[in-house]
């Protein structure tokens, strides 16, 4: 199968290279255009103020003077036809007191696809390495390193409908001496993913884009084969153009989720993401991010969880400079206990709570000040698993 793709994308550079039609540059919209290079850089300061509770610990929360630094890129490069796009982004995270959570985490997306008057193969290659939290479910923080391979074929098969194939090889690697309640999280997670998917796209209007996809993927785990596990996935859905009324995309599907190495109970489901906005006569924008997905735990005894959440964010624009805004989020994580356990031994669900505002004011079009106060809390079976605390801080954006 992954011959067949190759051929295919060798195929379809060549016709491609050989087509005429004039295509949309976006190297239009970048903020500095040189020839056919376009450069949008932009810088954040965020959370420069307080975390209460910098170890997310029950029994002793500990505060800390915070901040981080984030200077981002994207990178057009036009040659004919071809279009590559680069996204880096550099965290530089500070703690006053605790030293051991500073730390440098970087990410670097690419994107390289040939435009074709009908057939359109691309290539995207990704890697990330850092050390803060990557969500709600484990509060340790130490260094991970994923990396992401994609090819794949767009081909246009009528003048308002696309299909596609591709195929995409992931790594998961963590940090050896990861120790977290007493399980190493890099004998538990380190894991490669091979998986080769489809799609069928359909534009109902000019604005509105009608998505059937598909994919299924393998995990093997480096060092716990016990965790390797199948599946497979199909969604249907909408993309709306950001100058839609509401933009954005959403999903819903179904997957079925198998473990061939005799840990996993079986998980056969309903999964979903939204995330989308929209302006309220031109004065408030509504920001919301849902998800429905499984994913794998840090717990021996629980393997995976089936995590449902949703973020709501609500940014009334008071005058041309002034706005407020305020975040409502909730999680919860079902675990679901190893096949080899005793029934005794029930599944477990943990709840996580967030609840923040905050006021901002733009010196210029792309340069925003803001204070923000955000609330956190979780709640578990397992004592040592809860917690709650206060982050507030300053933040100042340029260039998004």
């Amino acid at each position: 199968m992954y011959r067949t793709l190759a051929g295919l994308l060798l195929t379809s550079v060549l016709s491609a290279s050989l087509s005429a039609q004039t295509l949309d540059d976006p190297i239009e919209s970048a903020r500095f255009q040189t020839g056919p290079i376009g450069l949008s850089p932009a810088i954040a300061l965020t959370g420069f103020g307080v975390d209460t509770n910098v170890f997310n610990d029950f029994d002793d929360p500990r505060r800390d003077l915070t901040f981080t630094v984030s200077p981002m890129l994207d990178t057009w490069l036009r040659a004919g036809r071809s279009r590559l796009h680069v996204f880096t982004r550099t965290d530089l995270m500070y703690f006053h007191q605790y030293a051991s959570e500073r730390s440098v985490d970087g990410v670097v997306d690419s994107r390289f696809e040939v435009r074709g008057n009908r057939v359109t193969p691309w290539i995207t290659a990704a890697a990330a390495s850092g050390r803060q939290r990557w969500g709600y479910e484990i509060d340790l923080r130490y260094r991970r390193i994923t990396s992401d391979l994609g090819a794949g074929v767009g081909v246009r098969v009528g003048s308002r409908t696309r299909v596609g194939v591709n195929a995409r090889y992931s790594t998961y690697n963590h940090e050896p001496d990861a120790l977290y309640l007493g399980s190493n999280l890099r004998e538990l997670l380190d894991r490669n993913t091979t998986a080769l998917g489809g799609e069928f796209r359909y534009a109902l209007t000019a604005l509105t884009t009608w998505v059937v996809s598909g994919e299924q993927a393998h995990d093997r785990f480096v060092y716990t084969p016990a965790r390797d596990a199948n599946s497979w996935r199909i969604d249907t859905g909408f993309d709306l153009a950001p100058t839609a009324l509401i933009a954005g995309r959403g999903r819903v599907g179904y997957r079925r989720f198998a473990g061939i190495g005799g840990d996993f109970p079986l998980y056969s489901g309903i999964v979903a993401s939204v995330a989308a906005t929209s302006r309220i006569r031109s004065r408030t924008q509504l920001e919301v991010t849902s998800a429905r997905d499984v994913d794998y735990s840090w717990e021996p005894t629980y393997p995976y969880y089936v995590v449902t959440g949703a973020m709501l964010t609500v940014t009334p624009q008071l005058t041309l400079r002034w706005d407020v805004r305020a975040r409502l989020g909730a999680q919860r994580f079902a675990y679901r206990a190893a096949v080899w356990l005793p029934s005794s031994l029930p599944d477990r669900v943990d709840r996580v709570g967030m609840l923040g505002w905050g006021v901002g004011y733009r010196l210029a079009p792309d340069v925003r000040v803001g204070i923000d106060i955000d609330r956190e809390h979780r709640r578990s079976a397992i004592r040592l698993r809860e917690y709650q605390g206060f982050r507030t801080g300053l933040s100042v954006t340029y260039g998004r």
